[in-house]
This record gives structure tokens, sequence and C-alpha cells, in this order.
């Protein structure tokens, strides 16, 4: 019996090849970045302590050159936006767009801890490297995921890492609480999505984003299985709004961002988010495509609360760190209008606001780190007061950051807001009110802005603020201040070079394709 099921089965060589062939250059920033976690716990293990410090110029030559390592991925020649790894991994323009953005910011984030650790007095343990490598490794493959499986083990992977980064510091209630807090809130948006995958999964019978488009787009969600589709995509919105920090699922960030270490807040203000948004980019308008009318309205209204909410809570903060984390739910809003717009200049523009929003709030969150003090002083709006006389270059690096996010010109926040609502304007019918809303919200974030920006030129402090006793910061976080602030001035000026790549890079958002070689 056996030999006779075993007669009917023929391998042909052309079997043997597909399944020998394996795109490792396809990886080669996932390869990079997660190999570096591994040599930098050896390197820690022999390294004495007295040069210990060499642990983040590791981490950062390494982060550095993976994100460098994707302008020499291989890409399919099947096509741009094929993929690759038996169709999870998608191989294109917009992977290696993602990489400069994901881990480029995880190198400098490593290059700044060094001064900020030791201020506060704490020591940076190759653990601290390891586990940053390891959120930026995850955050990457999050953006490259064509397949449910991978999406969900990539944020599984930064998830772990960043819960504990979030209470790394040992004698920090706050930073305990919120490591503990990140950690209870994000594991329930995470069965939010892996219920709404699973439930994807029963009506499509796959997981992988290419046959999920194929069904919806073939198939009427009206018949028998179209409950479990849209109940699956309710599931998996509410995942990717905690995620992002829409409201009303923006609860845990005040808290989690004020309590954890201020590297550790810029890498998830801004890692996270280009993770998320990417993965919204690859899922929505590319797998949920065919079924825009469901889901389209749904983060309309996402966007607007976000917006307006995000604003308007911000205004009253009197803590430097929650202000901005406000201000990065409100940024939320904004990024969700080029979803819900979703046409040629609103995928390009999104990108291109993404990359801005990178460099302008590193900018901002550089500086938080250069003015906090060994016991967290230094972190009240009105510590920056009078900061331009004892630290004038701090005060502009601040003050162009703020302009940005602000969007005044001609910095790049100027322009990533003018192409985002631009493309609600140009998509026409009610998506003009997110253009509408937007502006307004846009004035309202230009007060709360200008209040920093106002502290820190006219105010005199009350007694000696807690910034009179911060040095010179390091030159390794000199040079992190340093490319984020030109950074934010040059994608503004350069905005046309910058909005090509994004082009480039938005040019296969919606359509996936599979690789049938692999």
């Amino acid at each position: 019996m056996i030999s006779s099921i075993l007669a009917q089965v023929t391998i042909t060589q052309a079997d043997l090849d597909k399944l020998g062939k394996v795109e490792w250059g396809a990886l080669w920033p996932a390869w990079l970045a997660g190999g570096g976690v591994l040599i930098v716990l050896l390197a820690d293990l022999v390294l004495p302590k007295t040069q210990r410090w060499l642990l983040s110029w590791v981490s950062f030559v390494l982060l550095a050159l993976a994100a460098a390592s994707s302008f020499w991925m291989d890409m399919p020649r099947t096509g741009s936006n094929a993929t690759v790894f038996q169709n999870m991994i998608a191989a294109d323009e917009m992977s290696r767009f993602l990489a400069i953005i994901v881990l480029g910011v995880a190198a400098l984030i490593v290059l700044a801890s060094p001064d900020y650790l030791s201020r506060i007095g704490i020591e940076a343990t190759g653990e601290y490297y390891a586990l940053v490598m390891a959120a930026a490794t995850g955050m990457w493959l999050l953006t490259v995921a064509a397949h449910f499986m991978v999406f969900f083990v990539a944020l599984e992977l930064f998830s772990l890492a960043l819960y504990i980064l979030c209470g790394f510091l040992p004698r920090s209630i706050r930073s305990h609480e919120s490591g503990f807090k990140y950690f209870l809130l994000s594991s329930f948006a995470s069965a939010f999505l892996l219920y709404g995958i699973a439930l994807i999964f029963g009506a499509t019978g796959s997981t992988e984003y290419g046959k999920i488009q194929a069904y919806l787009a073939d198939n009427n969600i009206a018949g028998n299985n179209g409950i479990l589709v849209l109940f699956g995509v309710a599931m998996i919105t509410v995942g990717f709004a905690f995620k992002i920090s829409a409201v009303p699922f923006h609860m845990w960030t005040p808290d989690v961002y004020e309590g954890a270490p201020t590297p550790i807040t810029a890498l998830m203000a801004i890692g996270t988010k280009a993770a998320i948004v990417a993965a919204f980019l690859r899922v929505y308008p590319g797998v949920f495509g065919p079924i825009s009318d469901q889901w389209k309205p749904i983060l309309f209204v996402l966007a607007i609360v976000t917006m307006i909410g995000g604003n308007l809570l911000a205004v009253s903060q009197f803590n430097i760190k929650r202000l901005l984390s406000y201000s990065a739910v409100a940024h939320a809003g904004y990024l969700m209008i080029g979803l819900v717009a979703d046409n040629t200049l609103s995928r390009s523009g999104l990108l291109f606001y993404l990359l801005g929003y990178t460099v302008m709030t590193l900018a901002a969150f550089a500086v938080v780190m250069a003015v906090e003090g060994p016991q967290g002083e230094g972190l009240q709006i009105s510590d920056y007061a009078g900061l331009h006389k004892r630290h004038p270059w701090l005060a502009g690096i601040m003050t162009i950051a703020l302009l940005s996010l602000a969007g005044i010109p001609p910095t790049v926040g100027f322009f990533g807001k003018a192409f985002i609502f631009g493309a609600a304007i140009q998509s026409g019918g009610w998506n003009i009110a997110l253009a509408l809303v937007g502006i307004v919200t846009s004035v309202i974030a230009a007060y709360y802005y200008f209040r920093i920006i106002i502290q820190m030129y006219t105010a005199q402090p009350a007694s000696e603020p807690a910034t009179a006793r911060i040095g010179r910061p390091a030159a390794s976080l000199g040079f992190v201040l340093a490319v984020a602030v030109i950074g934010t001035l040059g994608l503004g000026i350069l905005a046309n070079f910058a909005l090509d790549w994004a082009n480039q890079a938005a040019a296969v958002i919606g359509q996936i394709t599979t690789n049938r070689g692999s």
C-alpha cells in the first residue's frame, strides 16, 4: 500500500529547484541587525568594564550597516513589488525606504544613549543595546511582512523588547510602571489583532496577503463568510489603532512615554509609528483594498478624533515628554489622512510625511535627552525658561524641531502636511473635511509648540532652573542632534528630491504580487 502511494508521488527537478531557492539577499537588513544582537551580547562578555562604552559604537555601526544594506537588497526579477521567502516577505522599494527610517533611527538612538544613561547614573550594558537592536529588527520585519504570521511574529519581537526597555531604569517607579502598563495594554491589543487574523483566515482560508486580497476581490463579502471578514477587519483595526496611538486607544501613550527612558521614548515615537504605518499601508490599501468601502469610514472617524483629541490634550500638559506624546497622537491622525484619501499623492505624501516626522521628532527628543537631569529634572516646560542664554544651540535645535512639528515653512513638517492635506482635498467628497480638521488642529498645535519656544527665549526662571546645571552633551549626542536638525531643514529645502524617493516607494502600495519562483 505504501509503495503504491509513493509510486504516485513524482518530484521533478523544477520542484527541487523551487524548494531550494531561498532569497537570502532580500533580508540583508534583518540579518545584520538581528545578528548584531548576538555580536553585542558576546562583546559585552569579553570587554572589560572600562571599555564597555564601545558597545554603543558597535551597535551603531551594525545598525548603520543594516540600514545601508537595504541598497544592495536582492529584488526579485518578477517585479519590483514581488514577494520572497514563499510569499511571506515583500522585497520592494518600500522595504528599502522603511529600512532607512527604522534602522537609521535605531542607530542614532544607540549613539545618543550612553551620554543620557551615564548622566542619570545607569550603566549601559550589552543587554540594553541588544534589546534596541532586537526591537529595530522586529520593526523592520513588520514593514516587509506579506503574511500575517510574519506580521504577528515581528510585532511581538519588537513589543517584547520594548516591554523590558520601558522599565529599564532600576530605581525609577515610573519606569517600572511604564513597562508594566505597556505590557498589559499591548498584550490586550495583540489579542485583538490575533483574533482578527484568525477570523480572516477562517473566512479566506489563508494568512498570505496576496491570497486574501485575491479572495476579497473575487468574492462578495455579503456571502456566508462576509460577517467573518468584517469582524476580522474590525478586530485588526482595534489592534492597529492601539499600536499607532489613535484616540480613543491612546490612553497608554502619555504614561508610557513619560516613564520610559527618553531614548526609548524616542524609539517608540518614531520606530514603532513608522512600522505600524507601513503595515497599515500594506494591509489596508493592499490586502483589504477590495473592501475599502467597509474600512475607510472607520479610519475617517479615527483620524478626526485623533487629530482633535491629541492636540487638545497636549494644550494642558506641563511635562515635555507628555506634551510630545500627545503630539505623537495628533500626528498619528495626520498620517491616517493619507490612508483614507488613498490616492497617488496621499500614498507618496504619507511616506514623505513619515520621513519628515522621523527627523523632526528625533531632534525634539534629542534635546530632551540633553536637558534631562539625573533625577528626572528638566522635564517640565518651565525648566526650559531662558534656555537660549545657557545653551543657545540646544534652544535653536528645539525651535527648529517645534516649528517643523507645527508645520511652519521652510521645514519638512510644512511640506509633509501640505502633501497630506492636498491629497485629502484632491480625493474630494467628505475627505475635504479631513483637510479642514487637519488645518484647524495644526493651528491649535502651533499654540502649545510656541509656548515652549516662548519659554526658551522670553521667560525668566523663578529660581535656578534644572537646565542651569547641565553640561555640554557628549560628541555622540551632538552628532545625533546635528543629523536631526540638518534633516529637518534639508528635507524641507530638498522636498522634491525626497518626494521623488517617496513616489518610488509608494508605487508598490496596493499591488501585492507573488513571486512564483520562491
